[in-house]
Order: C-alpha cells, then structure tokens, then sequence
C-alpha cells in the first residue's frame, strides 16, 4: 500500500480521516509528533522514538494523550500493512485522546546531498518549548518555506548573532579540524538521530559562532527519516564535498536504518 492511515483504534480511509474540532490539537496545536523511518514493516529506533513522546508528555502535561502502548500497537499494524520496502511514519498524539498514525510510501537516494539556507534570528535558545516535537511548528514550517522559495532543501536556523543551532527539521553537525561539533539541546530538538550519531562517534557539543561554522570542513543534518545527509551547499556556496567523517557516520548510520539495504 502506499498510504495507511490508523486513527483512534481502527485503520481507515485516509480520504475519511477527519479530527474533531474542539480537539487540543486543531484549536490550539496542543499535542505531540514523531516522525519515523519504517523499513520492510520495521521501525528502527522505535523504542527511543516512544520514550521522547513519553518524556514530552511528562514534561508538558499533557495529560490524557494515548500512551506508549496504543502508539506502538497503532504504528506496528500501520508498519505491517505498508509491507515491503522504504516508507515513513507519522504519529500524532493530544490529549482529546487522539491517536493519529499516518503511514506512506518513500524513495531514498544513498548519494543524496542537500543546499540549504541560513535565516538569521530563527533560533531561540530559550525557548524550551522548542526542544519538543509539538504540533504548533509553523516556524519551522516557515523555514522550510524560505529554503524551498529560493531552490534550497532545508534552512539552518541562526540566533540574532548568527550561531547555529540546527536546521528546520534536523539537527546540524559540524566537522572542524577532524572534530565533530553539534550545539547542545537549548531550544533545539534533542533528535532520534543526533543521539545515534552520538553513541557512534565521539561529539563536542558547543554553539558555534557564525565564523566557525561556515569555515567548517564538512556539515552533515540528521533525520530519522533521512538518517546523517552531507550539505553541499549553503547560501549559494559550495562546500568542500563529502569528506571522510561524514562519510563513514553516514555508512554506519545508514546499516542500523536500512540493515538489508544494498
């Protein structure tokens, strides 16, 4: 199938999905999402996906939103019923109780590189809202929406002095000097990923400043989607290429998302 769609305890047309309007989530965009990777009915990582949606509710109070039981029978079936090859996984979760799972079909390209775009004033460090996967993301949206304007695929967000942050839905990574750099969670979201990548690979977490960053050896997003992606351009400028580091992170990456991939 290329599209599945499970909501509130049944798999249904998704041409008939429809919320309710006094729900959380549409007045007021109170409610969380995941977004994941299935593989032949496989979700990698599925365990740490649930426990941010767990940690999220917690920390928001969001009493009353399913809980890590139902989404994970929920997104299994919706795994399953996708069968046989690459797609993705959104579940959307409010406290109504709404359980949304929205399964599709995907393509991946393992050479695939990126251009992005970098917005100045986009990121908040203090915003710790922003370090949940909330359903009120019209500013990452927004991003998106610039990057794609101008012909980019993703915009990295900048504070008003033009240290990175991350970009506007992945995490950034820097290569300096053969050393791995990311900025800490401080209003950026702690990302599936990010984590990953951290368990592989020794990381400094640190907020980069403008300089630093752009004179970079190598920049790579990471996405539980998309797994670790080397930038090759940023604001019209070419970067050096994929380098040795990114490449072997996005090989190991790469074999836990995709274990029978060719």
């Amino acid at each position: 199938m290329s599209r599945v769609v499970w909501l509130d305890g049944a798999l249904v047309d998704p041409r008939e999905a429809s919320l309710s309007i006094d729900d959380p989530g549409v007045r007021h965009g109170v409610g969380l999402f995941e977004t994941m990777r299935v593989q032949d009915g496989v979700v990698p990582w599925l365990d740490r996906h649930l426990e941010r949606l767990a940690r999220s509710s917690a920390a928001l109070a969001l009493d009353g939103v399913p809980n890590t039981g139902q989404v994970r029978e929920a997104v299994a079936l919706v795994a399953a019923a996708l069968g046989a090859g690459a797609a993705r996984i959104r579940v959307t979760v409010t406290p109504h109780p709404t359980l949304l799972v929205d399964g599709s079909t995907t393509d991946t390209d393992p050479h695939e590189t990126l251009a992005a775009i970098s917005i100045r004033g986009a990121w908040h460090p203090a915003n710790r809202i922003a370090e949940h996967k909330t359903l009120s993301y019209l500013a990452w949206r927004d991003a998106e929406r610039q990057a794609h304007a101008v012909g980019a695929d993703t915009a990295l967000l900048l504070d008003a002095d033009g240290r990175l942050g991350e970009a506007a839905t992945a995490n950034v990574f820097c290569v300096v000097g053969g050393e791995i750099i990311t900025a800490p969670i401080s209003g950026i979201l702690p990302g599936i990923t990010r984590g990953i990548v951290m368990d592989l690979a020794p990381v400094r977490e640190a907020v980069l400043d403008e300089p630093t960053w752009r004179g970079a050896d190598e920049i790579f997003v990471t996405s539980a989607v998309r797994g670790a992606v080397p930038l090759a351009r940023i604001d019209g400028r070419e970067l050096g290429g994929e380098n040795g580091v990114t490449t072997t992170l996005r090989r190991r990456v790469d074999a836990l998302l995709w274990p029978v991939r060719e």
